[in-house]
Order: structure tokens, then C-alpha cells, then sequence
């Protein structure tokens, strides 16, 4: 828990949430919503007025996704923006349509949306929706350690290592991987010999 702080007003609230769904289809739905609210009344050039509690910001994201992390399509919306351009910046996000949320996601939703060619929020969506979905696919099947497969223990073994403070090379948390990624591995080599 953080330490008592000083006295302070609350300005600006900021809701990110996101989702995961498995669909009757076999696709996955990631789901990504962002809100921003002040606490206090302004005038904006394009809206008129903003009153307090209403949203700046009221965005959402949807990517549908396979199993094996291709987005196969996507949805992104801005309700609510300060600006009534803002809306048409997510004109460009059916780009993102057959790529894959893998690392580099990142790097490729800024080539593709960055700068004018989109909206900041919404990329910085696209970045939470990656990690979502990362929760969501590839943890489906495999938090209990007897469904744990060897691309499971592969991709950490090669991904995470040294990406945290759990993950470093020489900790036990991915000590316990590697253990659990060498018997996968020569339980797989011996059933092929």
C-alpha cells in the first residue's frame, strides 16, 4: 500500500480497463475501454462545455484474435474526445488486421498508427490490449503446471527471461521454468527416439 499522502484535491481521473473473452467461435475478443474525467467544469472550443464528472475521453477497442495471436479484426470507437476530429483517427486501425500481438506489437502499432496517422490513446490501448491478450490466450491452459506445455516453457525461457525482477536469470521464479522446460524438453526428446 503506498504511505499516507499530503493533502490534496482529486483533477483528473483516468479509467483504463481491459477484458478477455473466449468466444462459442473459438476466437478471442480483447476488449480495451478508456474513460478520463475531470473534476472540475471547463469551456472546450469544440464541445461548448465539459461539466465535471464527464467524460474528456470515452474510447474502445476490440480486437478479435485467433489462438495463436492474429488479430482477424478489429474495432476501435471514440465517443468522447475534446476535439471533434478525434473520432476519425481510428480510420487507419483495420491496418493492424492479420498482424500478430507478439513482441514488436508495439513497434508495428506505431509504424502503422503513430503519430498523425492516429490517435496516442488509442495506440497506448493497442499496447494494454497486447499485454490483455497475453493474459487471456496464452494463460488459458496453462496456469496449472500439469497443462504447462513445452511452447509455454519455451516462450518464457526465451521471452521473459531477465524482462523483471520474477524473470531474472539467477531468481527462482524462472529457475523453476528452466527445471520445468528441461524435463518437458527431454520428456519430448525421448518419446521421438
Amino acid at each position: 500500500m503506498l504511505s499516507k499522502p499530503a493533502k490534496r484535491d482529486l483533477r483528473h481521473r483516468r479509467r483504463l480497463i481491459g477484458n478477455g473473452y473466449k468466444r462459442e467461435d473459438g476466437l478471442w475478443d480483447i476488449e480495451v475501454l478508456l474513460t478520463d474525467k475531470k473534476t472540475y467544469s471547463f469551456n472546450n472550443n469544440d464541445r461548448g462545455y465539459i461539466a465535471a464528472g464527464e467524460a474528456l475521453h470515452d474510447m474502445a477497442i476490440r480486437l478479435t484474435m485467433t489462438s495463436k495471436s492474429e488479430i482477424v479484426d478489429i474495432e476501435a470507437v471514440i465517443n468522447e474526445s475534446p476535439y471533434s476530429i478525434c473520432p476519425h483517427a481510428v480510420d487507419n486501425c483495420h491496418l493492424l488486421k492479420g498482424e500478430f500481438v507478439k513482441p514488436g506489437f508495439n513497434k508495428k502499432v506505431v509504424k502503422i498508427l503513430g503519430g498523425a496517422k492516429g490517435c496516442r490513446h488509442i495506440s497506448d490501448m493497442l499496447a494494454y490490449a497486447a499485454t490483455v491478450s497475453f493474459q487471456t490466450i496464452y494463460h488459458n491452459n496453462s496456469l496449472e503446471e500439469n497443462n504447462i506445455t513445452l511452447e509455454n516453457l519455451t516462450y518464457i525461457k526465451e521471452k521473459f527471461v531477465d524482462s523483471c525482477y520474477a524473470y531474472r536469470k539467477d531468481g527462482e521464479v524462472y529457475s523453476h521454468y528452466k527445471e520445468m522446460f528441461d524435463k518437458k524438453l527431454a520428456e519430448a526428446n525421448s518419446e521421438n527416439n
